[in-house]
């Protein structure tokens, strides 16, 4: 449900921690922006494209160890804002605890309320979109309004219902997320040195030999030779980046690949075997006992229960 976040977003998501923990999520769509809150129980990891017709703000509102974005090549912390263009790649990880607000502007009236606060936006970061740290007097208007929608949402929903409220939300959302991201133009983050750059493509590298290898026998050998490096080099770039082994890494991948094949699948005799074979898992015990583990069910429920929800 998390790779739903962010609404219009096509996004994939992996899930770095090894057991499930509980999440929130919550929608608040006004008749031309929508505002997402997100809150992550596990640590995750994130990678696809924004909504092609939106603009997509992306406030952190908590993060209790730093987290790593690859699409503009930073780590980043609470307080930090990253401005999507529409079509953009997003990359990046999110640690245990971390929570966001993201808001999807539709470009039309993106524009209409640049041109209304801040026409004077630098066309490079419109165009590429950017990560920068939000300024102190914004982040106290921002994360005040945030807060106050929150409780509203949690306590009555039903407070949304009338269209002059939520006309008069939508132009008080719009503006701050703007006003926060003309702060933060004064506190762009730089491009990252050559040395952590060379290590990024590295790893991106390594992950995507892991993603094109999903279902087939993958060795720390392999790994080591496409990248030449040593396994000790490989296993730092995949602890640092992601907090992972990338073995484990790859396990987790295949996990989630064979979630997804089981909540598409029809019930069927032995097909939970199959799945599981398909997914590179050759013994089926140690193929239940790790997906109870990682997803807090068995495989045979997440069969059962799919049509149902369905």
């Amino acid at each position: 449900m998390l790779a739903s976040a962010i609404r219009g977003a096509d996004l994939r998501v992996c899930q770095l921690s090894p057991r499930p923990e509980p999440s929130w999520l919550a929608r608040l769509a006004l008749p031309r922006v929508v505002l997402d809150f997100a809150s992550f129980g596990p640590a995750m990891a994130f990678s696809g494209a924004m909504p092609r017709d939106c603009f997509t703000f992306v406030y952190i509102v908590a993060c209790p160890s730093d987290a790593h974005s690859f699409t503009f090549a930073t780590d980043y912390t609470d307080g930090y804002l990253g401005f999507f263009p529409p079509s953009a790649l997003f990359d990046g990880t999110a640690p245990v605890g971390y929570a966001n607000a993201n808001l999807t502007v539709p470009t039309e009236t993106f524009y209409a309320a640049l041109a209304r606060y801040y026409p004077e936006i630098p066309d490079t970061v419109l165009k590429h979109g950017a990560a920068m740290r939000v300024g102190p007097v914004e982040q106290i208007r921002l994360r005040a309004l945030l807060d106050h929608l929150k409780q509203s949402i949690h306590i009555e929903a039903t407070s949304f219902d009338s269209e002059v409220v939520r006309r008069t939300v939508e132009r008080e959302l719009t503006g701050a997320f703007v006003a926060a991201l003309h702060s933060g133009c004064d506190s762009l983050v730089p491009p990252p040195a050559h040395r952590m750059a060379k290590r990024q493509h590295q790893f991106r590298k390594a992950r995507d030999y892991l993603t094109e290898h999903l279902r087939e026998p993958v060795y720390l050998d392999d790994l080591s030779r496409a990248l030449g490096l040593c396994h000790r080099a490989v296993e730092s770039l995949f602890h640092d980046f992601y907090g992972v082994s990338p073995l484990k890494l790859l396990r987790h991948q295949r996990l989630h690949g064979a979630h997804r094949a089981l909540q598409q699948a029809k019930p069927e005799t032995g097909l939970v075997k199959r799945i599981a074979l398909e997914w590179g898992f050759l013994h089926l015990g140690h193929f239940a006992g790790d997906y109870r583990r990682f997803f807090g069910e068995n495989p045979s429920e997440t069969l059962a229960e799919m049509p149902r929800k369905r």
